[in-house]
């Protein structure tokens, strides 16, 4: 089984305790859309870009 499905639900589990400029790096990430668009929401409170291939970089804003 691959993580990739989990990366939304392991995000919301560490978003309350990542500090405003904390980086978050996923491996693999154009295989989980449901991640990739909660980071890439402005609302969500982060700064996210592609990477790499399939890396995606965000930092937490807030």
């Amino acid at each position: 089984m691959s993580a990739k499905p989990l990366y939304p639900d392991i995000l919301a589990l560490l978003e309350g305790r990542l500090r405003p400029g904390a980086m978050i790096v996923a491996d693999n990430a154009d295989y989980s859309p449901e991640y990739l668009a909660r980071v890439r929401s402005a609302p969500a409170g982060h700064l996210s870009l592609p990477f790499a291939e399939d890396v995606e970089l965000s930092a937490k804003l807030s």
